[in-house]
């Protein structure tokens, strides 16, 4: 299943096979501050110029995804929102009107992939008739999706930057990982769903791995690397770490240290093992030992005890990501991402000092020794994840990207 090879063409694979973070089809690039397909771009950007409403029928329940994506344009347009796209950033109208009022051939490649072309006085009768068979829901946008965080100033550094993106990133990350429109405006967000099982890790390695490009390809240090493998064996080292460190974190901002919190709600309480009939995994026994045995329970103890007694901050936990990302272990690197690692590590570093300086931190210095203790923790708990995942068939198979995912789980 997993090969030794690195295919210096694989990054660029990140950027043409990517999932849409509205539907799950295959993304053509950002639009509108997110990964999107281009029927998705095309949907927003003609709801939001005509200043378009919608009405479901459905109580705001429907599915979104590549195969139903048209079914109900209220969900649509609300989920478009919810994962984070920006109206904002939508030009002004390009579309050209005729005298009969149709749209000009511009529409033509959004009715292709499955839109339809609605004037800006679209008649919603035909939803709302008394003939209906479900209680219409009058879709106001403005009420239901939290607010886009306030921008950093233009010349904030990488951790406020960071500290700013993180609370988006969560706010994404929960609206890629509901199953509909219905949860994603539940207010029920803190609260715990029931037993993960081992399908939990191949649904958030998905949406994780997104919000985990999006965050490396914003570090200054990352942009610079002219060498695609040198990107490529960063991104492999770090794939499972950024995603312990995302669920230990979540589980402290619940406020659990008994269990690990996955970042959809589901847990894991060591010593409770739930039953995996059905559940893809190559060895029952072994996969129950290391996620319900004294493996997890180690885990728990290193890293969500630890993070929890210190409290530790947004700006902490970006830092522990930047080290951890420049810091692969026993890869070899080229000569130069050697030497853009250690400024970048550097840099970090006296960042989080001033950070922690504006915070009102005491004991700056103790509370750094702190931090960077804890950086081999999850060094070596990350190796507890990927022995996990190899037992999971599933876990890494991303629509046409699977060969880059395989080759992610290959590079501990």
């Amino acid at each position: 299943m997993f090969t030794a090879e690195t295919n210096p063409s694989q990054i660029e694979i990140l950027s043409h096979t990517e999932q849409c973070v509205v539907c799950g089809d295959a993304a053509d690039g950002f639009h509108y501050g997110v990964r999107s397909c281009r029927g998705c771009n095309a949907f927003f950007r003609r709801a939001v110029t005509f200043n378009m409403s919608f009405t479901c029928r459905r109580g705001g329940r429907c599915p979104v995804d590549k195969n139903a994506r048209c079914a109900c344009r209220a969900c649509r347009l609300a989920k478009c929102y919810a994962v984070g796209m920006d109206k904002k950033a939508v030009q002004p109208k390009r579309e050209v009107v005729t005298s009969n009022g149709s749209f000009d051939q511009n529409d033509q490649d959004y009715e292709r992939l499955g839109g339809t072309t609605t004037s800006p006085n679209y008649d919603l009768s035909d939803m709302t008739s008394p003939g209906s068979a479900f209680t219409p829901l009058a879709i106001n946008l403005g009420d239901f999706i939290p607010a886009i965080p306030a921008s950093p100033p233009s010349d904030a550094s990488v951790i406020v930057r960071q500290v700013y993106d993180f609370a988006e990133q969560k706010r994404r990350r929960r609206a890629m990982l509901c199953g509909s429109l219905e949860e994603i405006l539940s207010e029920q967000e803190m609260t715990l769903k029931q037993p993960a099982t081992s399908e939990d890790f191949s649904r958030i390695f998905q949406a994780q791995m997104v919000l985990m490009f999006e965050w490396v390809e914003k570090l200054p240090e990352f942009r610079m690397l002219c060498d695609h493998n040198d990107k490529t064996k960063l991104l492999r080292a770090f794939a499972l770490k950024y995603m312990l460190l995302d669920n230990v974190y979540h589980t402290y901002e619940l406020g659990y240290r008994d269990r690990l919190v996955l970042v959809n709600n589901n847990y894991i309480v060591p010593g409770s093992p739930v039953d995996l009939k059905g559940c893809d995994v190559v060895d029952e026994v072994s996969i129950k030992d290391m996620i319900w045995g004294q493996r997890m329970q180690n885990l728990i103890n290193d890293l969500v005890g630890p993070i929890g007694q210190q409290n530790m901050m947004y700006g902490e936990i970006m830092t522990i990501r930047r080290v951890m990302f420049w810091n692969p272990g026993n890869v070899q690197l080229s000569e130069m991402a050697k030497a853009l690692s250690a400024e970048a590590c550097n840099v970090a570093m006296k960042e989080l000092q001033q950070y922690l300086l504006s915070e009102g931190v005491d004991d700056i210095e103790a509370r750094i020794q702190f931090l960077l203790l804890l950086v081999p923790a999850f060094s070596a708990h990350h190796k507890t994840m990927y022995e996990i995942v190899r037992l999971i068939p599933s876990f890494g198979k991303m629509s046409d990207w699977n060969s880059f995912m395989e080759d992610v789980l290959n590079g501990v």
